[in-house]
């Protein structure tokens, strides 16, 4: 089985359901939704930005000072970066790899307000990015030191009175982004333990019992019932 970094946080959060992890391991879901194309593209951006300034200083942009200095930012071949624990692939690439006296930090990026713990999908960062870290030293980038989530947070409507003519001209407008990092704690032993429920689920002869009230298993069974219906 392969499984993404990100999947394999969705293991950590407290309404994971193993009937659902399992059907949809198992078979092609068509109501599973593609990653949003705009903030695709404002990750390869904001990517760009700091390799470039990076590129060009040596150093990376003073809102990022918190994560630390850097040697170099380390490439990353999304082919390459994988590691496997028993029967399980672990896959998936960070948003950024620098090296710095021989440790490494691992950074990714999200374009969302920064709640702290109140995100219900800080479990999942912390996995993912954990995660990367376990396949980095697992390839000999090691130690990994820091794990930093930067979030790149949009204008609140507060703001929206600091709106000047700077931000537009003949062909568009441009939208503001403020940078807030959190660091993570390391917790590789955990990735490990995601990884082997990940498989024991898998690896399950017929699909395991789900969580009460689970709403993804009530639309799996509105859709299996669909297909048998039509069959």
């Amino acid at each position: 089985m392969r499984i993404s970094a990100k999947d394999l946080g969705r293991l950590a959060q407290d309404d994971f359901c193993p009937r659902c992890f399992w059907i949809v391991r198992h078979n092609k879901v068509p109501y599973q939704m593609g990653f949003p194309g705009i903030f695709s593209s404002i990750d390869a951006y904001t990517k760009s930005v700091v390799e470039h300034h990076f590129k060009r200083t040596g150093t990376l942009p003073d809102w990022m000072a918190e994560v630390g200095g850097a040697d170099e930012i380390v490439p990353i071949r999304a082919s390459e970066f994988k590691t496997e624990r028993g029967d399980v692939t672990l896959t998936g690439v960070p948003d950024l790899i620098l090296r710095d006296n021989g440790s490494y930090t691992i950074v990714d990026y999200k374009t969302a307000r920064y709640t702290g713990n109140q995100d219900a999908l800080m479990p999942i960062y912390k996995v993912q990015l954990n995660a990367y870290a376990y396949i980095a030293e697992s390839l000999g980038m090691k130690p990994v030191g820091g794990l930093f989530l930067v979030y790149f947070e949009p204008p609140h409507r507060d703001h929206f009175d600091g709106i000047t003519a700077t931000h537009t001209d003949d062909d568009g407008f441009e939208m503001p982004f403020r940078p807030r990092i959190h660091k993570l704690e390391k917790d590789l032993r955990a990735v490990e333990r995601l990884i082997d429920r990940a498989g024991k689920a898998y690896n399950s002869d017929s699909a395991p019992r789900g969580i009460d009230g689970c709403e993804e298993c009530a639309k799996l069974d509105a859709l299996i019932a669909s297909v048998l219906g039509r069959s």
